[in-house]
């Protein structure tokens, strides 16, 4: 049994049990008390919210119900010890199922009976039940490696979990870190073979496109060079003809005539023979 109170944080001083089995000192629980603001409401404990029973606790040890009000305002979670004006939440305590301020953090936290207790951010009472076992409504500290699944230290011993392979909620987390991690240099070292693949055939496609456009540079090339010569040729023919013009001699003028025609004859042969 924790020796401490679990709103002043202080050894028990004339210790009070209510009927849900919570632990107050007896001015911290009159004090709580006295802050009711509706006489004729049903008394709750201040940490678990049970109805005490009042024909086992006597009016002025009862609790007040908490008006719904201080538990939470504009989503804000308020802490569960303040009695007079609530404040804000720095941590919620999984052991003592109770949000705390920063003054009753302080205070929880110098108390060796409670140094190991488990703190996370501020929650609400549902993200608590889901943080306990629900057979055994104990925190749940192990994970069962054989079912995937986390545990209770109970579970652990009379579930049947028991002949399972059984580790802390660290090592759980290592292991899935250690996995993730394992993961992600898998699927980077994946990337990286795609990555060279990519630029592989990337170089390859330059490649081929390079020299196929020499190709097309060069017959181009050639194009205009066999146009040119033909031009030129052309040309000869033309200027030849002309002065074929004022020829008198008919030999002369045959022959001149059938060489240009020869000329022209072998030209075309000549472009009909390039590759396309």
């Amino acid at each position: 049994m924790e020796l401490t109170c679990a709103i002043c944080l202080d050894t028990y001083l004339e210790l009070v049990t209510l009927s849900c089995g919570h632990n107050f000192c007896r001015d911290c629980i009159q004090g709580g008390c006295s802050h009711q603001q509706r006489p004729q409401s049903p008394y709750h404990c201040p940490l678990c919210h049970a109805q005490a029973d009042p024909e086992e606790e006597r009016p002025e040890m009862q609790c007040k119900e908490k008006d719904e009000s201080l538990g939470q305002q504009d989503g804000v979670i308020l802490c569960d010890f303040c009695l007079q004006e609530p404040q804000p939440a720095v941590k919620t305590c999984m052991n003592c199922e109770a949000s705390l301020c920063q003054a009753h953090l302080s205070k929880h936290s110098t108390k060796s009976p409670l140094k190991d207790h488990i703190l996370m951010e501020p929650c609400e009472a549902q993200v608590l039940a889901e943080r306990r076992c629900p057979q055994h409504s104990r925190l749940l500290e192990c994970y069962c490696v054989t079912d995937s699944v986390c545990i209770c230290m109970l579970c652990c011993i009379v579930s049947c979990h028991r002949d399972h392979k059984i580790i802390t909620l660290e090592e759980a987390f290592g292991q899935a870190q250690n996995e993730e991690s394992l993961r992600r240099n898998r699927l980077e070292s994946i990337f990286e073979d795609m990555r060279l693949q990519l630029d592989n055939v990337k170089e390859e496609v330059l490649k081929t496109l390079s020299h196929y456009e020499e190709q097309q540079l060069s017959q181009i090339q050639m194009e205009i060079q066999n146009h040119k010569e033909g031009k030129d040729a052309a040309s000869r023919d033309v200027q030849e003809l002309e002065a074929l013009r004022h020829q008198k001699d008919l030999l002369l003028f045959i022959k001149a005539f059938s060489a240009i025609q020869a000329r022209g004859a072998s030209v075309t042969v000549v472009e009909k023979n390039q590759p396309e």
